[in-house]
């Protein structure tokens, strides 16, 4: 499946991309888009044609293709292929990448897109606490596995269990997209709770007989970068006026979103042809829980935990090695 995938990304983009002569960068520059608000500085990008903008001033004319993809790996998988310029994703797939790649590609953060809590929401009113839960229970999870909400589910177990039991959940996973991961908690059947993010988990809390179980939050004590964007270091070095065209237009995007949080939820609102309404999207916004930024957040406490439990085999020193110089100016942690 994870192969039929990339397949289908890569002659997408070429159907995109058609016959062009050769370029000194990339042309046309291929983006990848998931779902859910946490990308919503990539939904901007791409609504006020931000990175065409700033491709220009860097002296390029070169064409942006957009991908809408729902899984993760296929995003990577694209992205080492060299089909795609950029990805994005979950902090957690950000380290695996990077511990993997040092020697080779050496894949590393562009900038962060969000802070958000994530909740694990349930359908069942006996699961109150992470005590609850038991074998006939399934958690659906995006990229369940190496995704961020895999990795803050995992260090609440290890929090409450010990670290040894850090996997006790990891049976109960059930890997789904948000949206379907939504539909199918609401179903009230098979799955009875979703690990899972804005707006999705916040759709969710309005039907009843859901309730939370969880914050992610609660586990990291505080906002925590939930979402960012990451490229190989090739592609940089081979494409340094497209790289800093990105960085620009999504500085440019995230300024936006928080100068103009009402035109930015009507974007959203109508990319995904009014799932959502403009006035919830907004509310969402300005929750002080939620951060539209750059800045990473709490990059070292996932590190450190991935680390001491196998996850990644090297240590960064700081959260500047997992990121491009580009952001060495942002007050990270």
């Amino acid at each position: 499946m994870r192969r039929a995938l990339l397949m289908c990304f890569a002659a997408l983009f070429s159907i995109m991309a058609g016959a062009q002569p050769a370029s000194a960068e990339m042309d046309p520059v291929n983006v990848t888009i998931q779902f859910g608000i946490g990308y919503l500085p990539l939904y901007v990008m791409r609504h006020n044609h931000l990175l065409e903008k700033h491709l220009k001033e860097e002296g390029l004319n070169s064409r942006v293709t957009w991908a809408q993809i729902g899984a993760g790996s296929a995003v990577n998988d694209a992205l080492l292929s060299g089909s795609a310029a950029f990805a994005a994703g979950g902090a957690s797939q950000l380290l695996t990448l990077w511990d993997r790649t040092r020697t080779n590609l050496k894949v590393k953060g562009v900038a962060a897109l969000s802070s958000m809590p994530m909740f694990l929401n349930a359908n069942q009113p006996r699961l109150k606490s992470l005590d609850d839960f038991g074998d006939s229970d399934r958690i659906a999870i995006a990229s369940a596995g190496s995704s961020i909400e895999t990795i803050i589910l995992r260090m609440a177990a290890a929090k409450r269990y010990g670290e040894k039991n850090y996997k006790k959940f990891d049976r109960l996973m059930v890997n789904l997209p948000h949206p379907d991961g939504m539909a199918a908690l609401l179903s009230n059947r098979t799955i009875t709770a979703q690990f899972t993010a804005p707006p999705y988990q916040y759709e969710e809390l309005k039907h009843p007989g859901i309730h939370r179980v969880l914050s992610s939050y609660d586990v990291t004590g505080g906002p925590a970068t939930f979402l960012m964007v990451w490229t190989t270091n090739k592609f940089r070095e081979q494409n340094p006026k497209t790289f800093q065209a990105y960085y620009a237009a999504l500085g440019e995007a995230t300024q936006f979103i928080n100068d103009h949080k009402r035109e930015a939820a009507q974007i959203y609102v109508q990319d995904q042809k009014g799932m959502e309404s403009v006035d919830g999207i907004l509310k969402m916004l300005n929750d002080p829980d939620i951060h539209v930024t750059m800045v990473p957040h709490n990059m070292m406490d996932y590190a450190k935990f991935m680390y001491q439990t196998g996850a990644i085999k090297h240590m960064p020193a700081s959260w500047k090695d997992l990121f491009f110089p580009q952001a060495y100016g942002l007050p990270g942690s």
